[in-house]
């Protein structure tokens, strides 16, 4: 049945994309942070809008369509045009804008330096660096928002592709003074400072914890930070123990501030990748600079 009208907007596209991917209006109302009435109603314009069906849906099946795996083709083609049209239009402006998204830990003590090496071997590029949880990267990067992005944990997705750059330790720490010996049995019970959900240290933190047979749930939980600077602070004020990254304590390790707790047998090494789009265009100072970062990767495991 041909549609009377091709009105639609990039919100309904994207959202369809998602569905798609997911294969679940839950999963993709989670990723949009939409509710999934809202996506429900996006995918149902979209339908009503061509006189369609585009997916089949019930507790049994989830599939395309005939007609949604056109659809969905023309999607990608759009979404990829206007990905090569911001491109373009900031490389024109700027002589190449390299958009970077990073866990904190990366962003904070890491990207920087990777930074300024790249300035000194590559003129007039631009750099935007923006700040937020693993989860929150590995979205921007989905959606096409950013080039490329640093992050703690890896979220398997097909159109992204994951390598790993460096590691990391997790040490727990207090301040001088609380007990520094610290047995699997006591971690229930001492004060616990914690990052936020979707954060990476958080997720290998649990991780590990399972693999001892302590449920986080287990733990005695006092307080919640969103930022490895929040959590380093609240260490500092006295307010419990945390598990936090090597890097953003060595400087107060060195000066005393706070000390690193004896946990035995447990041991944390976190890997960071670099995560890019498999079908994101870049500009040519971006695509360099991921090029640096993997050479200097190399160079190190030589």
């Amino acid at each position: 049945m041909p549609f009377k009208d091709f009105n639609f907007d990039l919100k309904q596209v994207r959202g369809f994309l998602e569905v798609v991917s997911e294969k679940s209006f839950t999963n993709a109302s989670r990723n949009l942070k939409m509710s999934q009435a809202s996506i429900s109603h996006q995918v149902g314009q979209l339908e009503k809008m061509l006189g369609l069906k585009l997916i089949n849906r019930n507790s049994q099946d989830f599939s395309l369509t005939d007609e949604g795996k056109v659809f969905i083709k023309f999607c990608e083609k759009l979404m990829k045009d206007i990905n090569n049209l911001k491109s373009e239009m900031q490389a024109g402006t700027f002589g190449g804008v390299i958009n970077i998204i990073s866990s904190s830990i990366p962003g904070t003590y890491i990207i920087p330096g990777m930074i300024n090496a790249h300035r000194k071997i590559s003129q007039g590029s631009y750099y935007k660096l923006e700040i937020g949880n693993s989860r929150e990267a590995i979205e921007k990067i989905k959606q096409g928002e950013v080039d490329l992005a640093i992050t703690g944990r890896e979220i398997k997705h097909p159109s992204l592709s994951y390598s790993e750059i460096f590691n990391d330790e997790i040490l727990l720490v207090t301040i001088p003074g609380e007990k520094t010996k610290i047995p699997a049995d006591d971690l229930k019970t001492i004060p616990m400072i914690i990052r936020e959900t979707g954060s990476g240290t958080k997720n290998v933190v649990e991780n590990a914890l399972l693999e001892l047979g302590i449920q986080p749930s287990e733990l005695n939980i006092v307080m919640e930070c969103t930022t490895s600077e929040g959590l380093r602070e609240a260490v500092i004020s006295g307010n419990g123990y945390a598990f936090i990254s090597s890097l953003a304590v060595d400087r107060d390790v060195k000066l005393g501030k706070i000390k690193v707790c004896d946990t035995g047998s447990l041991k944390i090494k976190r890997p960071f990748f670099l995560v890019t789009s498999k079908v994101r265009p870049l500009n040519d100072n971006a695509a360099n600079f991921i090029e640096f970062i993997r050479a200097g990767v190399l160079k190190q495991k030589k």
